[in-house]
C-alpha cells in the first residue's frame, strides 16, 4: 500500500493552489495571459475534480526536480517553484490530457536579486536526477531557544523528535504555569502547552533532507551565503536599528523584544512570526528583513559588516 507523508500532502497542495493562481491571476505577460486561457480551456473540459486528481499525481515529479535546486534555489518552494516548474514541465496542448513534457524542467541558478515570479526567464541547463538522490534521507530536527541558548535535536521521524522535545518540557514544567503533572499528559500536550505559556522560549521545528554532495561546485562569488540563515550586511539597517539591536544583546533574554544574539560582527536574528505587541516595538526596517528572510525559507539573518548587500532591499550608508 502507498503511503504519503506530510510533505507529499503539503506538495500536492502547493501544485493545486498554483494551478489556481496561474488559471485566476496571470502575469501580464504574453506566455502568462497564454497559460490561463489553456488551464481555463482544461477546466472547462475536464471539471475541477478530474483536473485536480491529475494535478496531485504531480507530486513525485516537482518534488525530484526541487531535490536538484533546492540547495541553491534563492525563492520559496511553494510561491515561485512550484508556479514555475508547473509553466515550465507541463504540456496543456490537449486540454483533456495535460500532460508532463518528456524534456527535463529547467534549472534556476542561485542569484542575489530576487526577482518577481514570471514566466518569461530564459531556461537554464537542464537538469535529472543521480544515482545520489536515491541515497539521500529526510530528518526531522528541532530548534529550543532559551535563555541559556540553543538545544538541537535531530530524529528520523516527527514522534521520535517529539519525544526528545517532551522530554525538554517535562524537565523544566516548574517554569511554567501549569499545576498538572507534565507525565500524565501525551508528548503533544506537554509540548504545547509548555510552550504556549513559557514567557521567552520557543521551538521551531523542521525536515531536512540530507543527501551526497557530488562534485561541490564554489559558491558563486557575490552570493549570499545559504544554509538555514543568509548573511545580510548591517548597511541594510538603520543607524537607529543597529544600536537597538546592540543595546537589545545586552539586555536579559526575557526583556528583549526579540530574541536575538551578539556576534564578533553583528547579530543574529530570527525570522519567525512575531507577534503584534513585540512587532510595535521593533523598527520597520528590521520588520521588513524579517519578513525578507521568512519568504525566502530561512529560519535566521546574520547581519554582518562584511555581509552581502542584496538587489532590492534599501541601504543606509553609515
Amino acid at each position: 500500500m502507498t503511503r504519503y507523508t506530510l510533505s507529499h500532502l503539503e506538495t500536492a497542495a502547493c501544485l493545486w493552489e498554483a494551478v489556481l493562481e496561474l488559471r485566476d491571476r496571470p502575469e501580464t505577460t504574453p506566455d502568462a495571459s497564454s497559460l490561463a486561457l489553456a488551464l481555463r480551456k482544461c477546466v472547462d473540459t475536464l471539471g475541477t475534480a478530474a483536473l485536480r486528481l491529475i494535478v496531485v499525481g504531480w507530486v513525485d515529479a516537482v518534488e525530484a526536480a526541487w531535490r536538484t535546486v533546492e540547495g541553491e534555489y534563492p525563492l520559496s518552494f511553494d510561491w515561485d517553484f512550484v508556479p514555475r516548474w508547473i509553466d515550465d514541465t507541463i504540456d496543456w496542448s490537449d486540454p483533456r490530457r495535460p500532460v508532463i513534457r518528456a524534456t527535463a524542467p529547467v534549472r534556476y541558478v542561485r542569484s542575489t536579486s530576487f526577482p518577481p515570479i514570471g514566466y518569461d526567464a530564459p531556461p537554464q541547463t537542464a537538469i535529472g536526477t543521480s544515482h545520489e538522490d536515491h541515497l539521500a534521507i529526510e530528518v526531522h530536527t528541532a530548534v529550543i531557544e532559551h535563555r541559556h541558548g540553543m538545544n538541537i535535536h535531530v530524529a528520523i521521524d516527527a514522534m521520535a523528535l517529539d519525544v526528545e522535545i517532551a522530554a525538554y518540557c517535562r524537565e523544566y514544567w516548574s517554569e511554567i504555569d501549569d499545576a498538572r503533572d507534565p507525565d500524565n499528559l501525551s508528548d503533544t500536550e506537554a509540548i504545547s502547552s509548555y510552550f504556549e505559556c513559557h514567557p521567552s522560549e520557543s521551538c521551531t521545528k523542521d525536515r531536512i533532507r540530507i543527501a551526497p554532495v557530488a562534485n561541490p561546485s564554489p559558491l558563486a562569488a557575490g552570493s549570499i551565503e545559504q544554509g538555514r540563515y543568509c548573511v545580510l550586511s548591517t548597511a541594510h539597517l538603520t543607524v537607529h536599528t543597529a544600536s537597538c539591536l546592540d543595546k537589545w544583546a545586552s539586555w536579559p533574554p526575557s526583556d528583549r523584544p526579540i530574541d536575538i544574539a551578539a556576534s564578533v560582527y553583528g547579530w543574529f536574528v530570527p525570522t519567525r512570526a512575531i507577534d503584534d505587541d513585540r512587532r510595535a516595538q521593533l523598527p520597520q526596517d528590521l520588520l521588513r528583513l524579517i519578513a525578507f528572510g521568512r519568504a525566502h525559507g530561512f529560519q535566521f539573518l546574520l547581519f554582518d559588516c562584511d555581509g552581502s548587500d542584496v538587489d532590492g532591499l534599501p541601504l543606509h550608508h553609515w
